[in-house]
């Protein structure tokens, strides 16, 4: 019998979000767990959604760092890793989806022997997933393209955890989703640019409605939000930094100008909106734009790099998204897999009863 899960995922809402879905599952199940992130990550702010026991350790990233600062990152990933040991114990198992927060719960767990298991949310493998795949027991993938990275016998596509609010936000009509926002019952584009927002795609956001003249929603992020602001004044666009309401974003929404994150894609799917994304350019072995090409491959979205955007093509793409939006939500929707969570258990509980 496992007596506790232990989570790890965090330092972006990336890995942060699939992590706390996963908690969530395992709380509605009654199974014990605990989440292992970072002090300085979007974890940390948002640590009133996480129901279970945290910790949030000093770990500070490793990639794209300069030399001071790498050293920094590894004796900080040392000190945490011995810092979390004494707390694990044998009979548990720990999931990790990846990142900096994620690997001082992967270290400390192969060394105290407890079954080590991963989630790739991306088509490109974290550094850190890369990295302990080679002790994990089983892999969990969102993408059909990630599983070239990891050894065939032992990965396994299930999906992106999805929050439970998420989930039940699917009950909702668009009609009664916009009501609640103080939104018309009509068409509305959605922007967002990730968790942190995207100057690029903030500013090609205020030509497009200048433009189109659709009712809209921009997620902005914090830095922008005041400026964008008063750049709407007077336009139908819901000008909002942030929030933990997105199941009533998506629901209103009829189409998307986003970028590629693996969670949005996820979420986007599941709610069947087409999209035009525009991969951010400095991802991590452009694993963003490999993101979004999968989805294009279905015929659920339109693909286009930064340096490609033109105002004329993106006000083509969304008039071919919205005249066709049957088709896009339909194909877009065939990525979804709203029983991520309930697969990565059972495929862990199989695991242990056939390797116990």
């Amino acid at each position: 019998m496992i007596r506790k899960f232990y989570i790890a995922g965090g330092g972006t809402g990336g890995h942060f979000f699939p992590a706390l879905a996963l908690i969530e599952c395992l709380m509605e199940k009654n199974i014990p767990c605990e989440f292992v992130g970072a002090e300085r990550g979007i974890e940390k702010r948002l640590s009133h959604l996480i129901a279970s026991e945290k910790h949030f350790l000093k770990v500070y990233p490793f990639i794209g760092r300069s030399l001071k600062d790498k050293i920094k990152s590894l004796y900080s990933v040392s000190f945490s890793s011995l810092k979390l040991y004494p707390k694990l114990k044998r009979d548990s198992v720990s999931v990790v989806f990846g990142g900096y927060a994620s690997l001082p719960l992967g270290i400390s767990s192969l060394l105290k022997g407890v079954h080590l298991f991963l989630h790739e949310q991306n088509s490109i493998p974290s550094t850190t997933n890369q990295v302990l795949s080679k002790f994990a027991r089983l892999i969990f993938v969102s993408f059909e393209h990630s599983k070239r990275f990891f050894p065939s016998q032992k990965t396994v596509k299930t999906g992106l955890p999805v929050r439970r609010s998420l989930l039940e936000g699917l009950r909702l009509s668009e009609k009664e989703a916009r009501e609640r926002l103080n939104l018309e019952d009509r068409e509305t584009l959605l922007v967002m640019g990730g968790s942190q927002g995207s100057s690029f795609i903030n500013s090609l956001a205020v030509d497009v409605f200048k433009k189109k003249g659709l009712q809209g929603i921009h997620i902005t992020g914090e830095k922008e939000y005041e400026n964008l602001k008063q750049a709407y004044k007077g336009m139908p666009v819901l000008v909002l930094p942030f929030t933990e309401r997105m199941d009533l974003i998506y629901r209103a929404s009829s189409v998307v100008i986003s970028r590629a994150g693996a969670s949005s894609i996820t979420e986007l799917s599941l709610y069947g909106i087409p999209s035009l994304f525009i991969p951010y350019p400095y991802s991590v072995r452009d694993h963003q734009y490999y993101n979004a090409k999968e989805i294009e491959e279905l015929g659920g979205a339109f693909v286009l790099r930064q340096e490609e955007v033109e105002l004329s093509k993106v006000l083509k793409i969304l008039d071919k998204l919205l005249s066709n939006r049957e088709e896009f939500s339909r194909n877009i929707r065939s990525f979804a897999e709203p029983n991520a969570c309930q697969k990565i258990i059972d495929h862990i509980q199989n695991f242990l009863m056939t390797y116990s």
